[in-house]
């Protein structure tokens, strides 16, 4: 057996486990034998094309379970594959001929935080794999937008090594000579379960003078995006991190008898430290005894260093390192406070206008009284006045006029101030300015239906009500594999965000069901309310509102209106929150043979950064993406053609027909997103994949809405059974529920 591929395995990994199954077995190699060291007795890897043992382990820690595949292996060489991540096609039919006795061979490691599970498996089945331009955003490469891998390799020396050491100090991409392993009775430490690849490799490097190294990677290293459910070992919040990191350093360090070696470990541990620690001890991570036990540790460790290898740090941090080494720690805080400062301060600078306010908040805002009769509201980033924030506001001032202020948050280049120019006791400020900084710090309440800035804490006393922005149809946070559209940690910022929430208002149970998981919220905190937005959707007189926004937007009262609402696609990404968006429909064609009845009303979603040039359809089209408030198009509108956007739930409530032009549904639902609801089951309308579909249905609308009646029904009372017109009523009264201050005037 030339190759043992060891990976631990706990019971939360079982279906990773599957994944890599299924890549191992299509590198087709019978020279591997794989150990699995799991603590489940669930798992079953029957049916693959070469050996599989799995092992039971004491323990429930990743060196344990290492420690006891080691000690089963068969191979003449061992590789450590963790349970998430994948080889790329053929490598292990291309590094077999390169094993050499006694020589380390590292796979070169790609990291990403996408999860490409099912990517990985489709294409381990191709011949040739070219890395996609998505896989180097976070990480370019300098080649051109798409990377053909190759096998070639090459030798590299212990001195390259050594300035790499941050690199193979980690077990992953490494393929090592048992030999080597057991013969100098090297095993991971079990005491040190979040390093214990740090002394395990330590002791590797200090024996192997030999290693290769591919030119392009081989091992797809997935990292976690989801830190609260699932997270690495380096996601673990544990109480002792610092002292393990610590008794790391110090137990490798003191068994390396290569001079270069041990320097390089010890000039990385200080840059870890001077990275890291500062923060730590400033933002109050630690008790004070906790904090004095840490630096005893530390104090010692640094009195063993030669004082020279300090130099690889700034002048200040050495002096606070030297200041840790010689017992003066009240010193060493007070230095600490300082460069953290700077810090800031340069940050600050950077980031010019939005630093210097934003340290005006964290100064003095955070510290002022809260008025007791301020509202603040927000829709979308301050895109609009507009959402149920805008009809919370309206049912506010009609039934406690005067006594409240209201303050809502603008984007540059909105039109919120102009929208609210005549409003009394209303304010509008510019998002991330002095004013908006000083209203979020002495407000009562704040209503938005997005997030909140995440440097934002709500304050005690204080009422923070989430809206949301609709009803869930596509994935969303917990339950979103891939978070490709937003930053690495994503799942883990949402989730300290909406702990500060203190409600959070729900369209139907559905929704509650779903928030429950993808939110990880509690139900009893959730308003069942409906969307105050919906409101103007069973207003008494709604016909009147319509007639009157047709007339704004200029569009003729003699013709019908068909809304075309198409959302953003997770593959179009541009940049976090933004995206391209490709028009597929034929336009042109629905022009030509529905244009003497119809026109089109154009709303694409926000996150969309192209804008459409509609100009060649005349009179047929009208481009209302940047119009505030969907409701009125809703209003208006006498058909909605819509994909995978959730403003159909809002729209049933008209009763009105529903088309879904999904041309690249197959793809969306499988590889991108997937779904909360059964597309082809549970929809109130036809799924159409061509332009042509879309015409012959608007054609024959009426027998379309028959034939879709039973299922419209079904459809409405499980998502618009709360949509009664009261929703904003039932919001504001839980809202303002403990002020005993204000009068409702009815």
């Amino acid at each position: 057996m030339k190759l043992s591929i060891i990976t631990p395995c706990k019971t939360k990994d079982i279906e990773k486990i599957k994944q890599l199954a299924t890549n191992l077995n299509r590198q087709d190699n019978k020279e591997i034998e794989w150990i699995v060291a799991c603590n489940s007795s669930e798992l079953d890897l029957s049916g693959l094309n070469f050996p599989v043992d799995i092992i039971k382990f004491d323990g429930d820690n990743v060196a344990q379970a290492r420690n006891a595949a080691i000690r089963e292996a068969h191979g003449e060489y061992l590789m450590f594959v963790d349970a998430d991540d994948f080889l790329l096609p053929g490598t292990i039919n291309n590094v077999i001929d390169k094993l050499k006795p006694g020589c380390l061979v590292d796979l070169k490691v790609y990291p990403t935080y996408e999860p490409v599970n099912s990517y990985f498996n489709e294409i381990n089945q191709k011949q040739e794999f070219r890395m996609p331009n998505w896989a180097f955003r976070r990480k370019p490469e300098p080649e051109a937008e798409e990377t053909l891998l190759n096998d070639k390799f090459h030798k590299v020396d212990k001195k390259s090594v050594f300035e790499e050491i941050s690199h193979y100090l980690k077990i992953s991409g490494k393929i090592i000579p048992k030999g080597v392993i057991w013969d100098n009775d090297i095993l991971f430490d079990e005491e040190n379960p979040l390093y214990d690849d740090f002394y395990f490799m330590g002791k590797v490097l200090n024996i192997i003078n030999s290693f290769i190294e591919f030119d392009t990677f081989k091992y797809v290293k997935v990292k976690h995006n989801d830190p609260i459910n699932d997270p690495s070992l380096s996601q673990i919040e544990c109480d002792d991190r610092w002292n393990q990191m610590l008794n790391s350093f110090i137990k490798t360090a003191d068994l390396i008898n290569a001079n270069n070696l041990k320097d390089c470990i010890i000039i990385h541990s200080i840059k870890k430290i001077n990275k890291y620690f500062y923060n730590a001890v400033v933002n109050n991570h630690f008790s004070s005894s906790k904090q004095s036990e840490i630096m005893d540790i530390m104090s010692g460790y640094f009195a063993s260093i030669d004082h020279r290898l300090f130099k690889n740090v700034n002048i200040i941090s050495r002096h606070i390192l030297f200041n840790i080494r010689k017992h003066n720690y009240a010193k060493a805080i007070r230095q600490m406070k300082l460069i953290i400062a700077l810090r800031y301060t340069h940050k600050i600078l950077r980031n010019k206008g939005r630093g210097i306010t934003r340290a005006y908040y964290e100064v003095i805002c955070k510290k002022l009284k809260v008025n007791e009769k301020v509202i603040v509201y927000e829709s979308f980033l301050g895109r609009n006045y507009s959402d149920s924030p805008k009809y919370i506001y309206q049912y506010s001032q009609k039934h406690y006029p005067g006594q409240f202020k209201h303050v809502w948050i603008a984007a540059k280049g909105s039109n919120v101030k102009k929208d609210l120019a005549n409003e009394p006791n209303t304010k509008v400020v510019k998002r991330f300015g002095f004013r908006y900084m000083y209203y979020l710090g002495i407000s009562k309440y704040q209503v938005i239906n997005m997030r909140q800035p995440r440097w934002f804490n709500k304050k005690p006393g204080t009422v923070f009500m989430s809206t949301w922005h609709g009803t869930p149809l596509k994935h969303l946070v917990f339950d979103m594999e891939n978070v490709a559209s937003a930053t690495r940690l994503y799942k883990k910022i949402f989730y300290e965000q909406s702990r500060q929430w203190d409600y959070l208002v729900t369209a139907n149970q559905f929704s509650v069901d779903v928030f429950k998981h993808a939110f990880m919220y509690p139900e009893q905190k959730m308003i069942k309310s409906g969307y105050p937005r919906n409101d103007i959707l069973s207003a008494p007189n709604r016909e009147e509102l319509s007639r009157n926004i047709k007339e704004k937007l200029g569009i003729p009262l003699n013709k019908k209106v068909i809304l075309y609402a198409p959302t953003w696609r997770d593959d179009e990404y541009v940049d976090v929150g933004q995206y391209k968006f490709q028009l597929k429909l034929n336009i042109a064609k629905l022009r030509e043979q529905l244009g003497d009845d119809y026109v089109m009303v154009l709303r694409t979603h926000y996150f969309i950064t192209n804008n459409l040039d509609t100009s060649g359809f005349g009179n047929f089209v009208y481009n209302e993406s940047s119009y505030d408030d969907i409701s009125e198009l809703y209003l208006i509108s006498d058909i909605l053609i819509t994909d995978y956007s959730s403003v159909f739930f809002d729209y049933s409530i008209l009763r009105r027909p529903i088309l879904y032009y999904v041309y690249d549904y197959d793809k969306y639902a499988s590889v991108l997103r997937g779904f909360y609801l059964d597309m082809n089951k549970d929809l109130p309308g036809p799924l159409l994949k061509t332009s042509d579909e879309v015409i012959d249905s608007i054609k024959n609308i009426d027998q379309v809405s028959t034939e879709y009646a039973d299922k419209y029904a079904k459809f409405n009372e499980r998502f618009s059974k709360w949509e009664d017109g009261h929703a904003s009523e039932r919001v504001v009264n839980m809202l303002l529920k403990n002020d005993a201050r204000v009068k409702k005037i009815d």
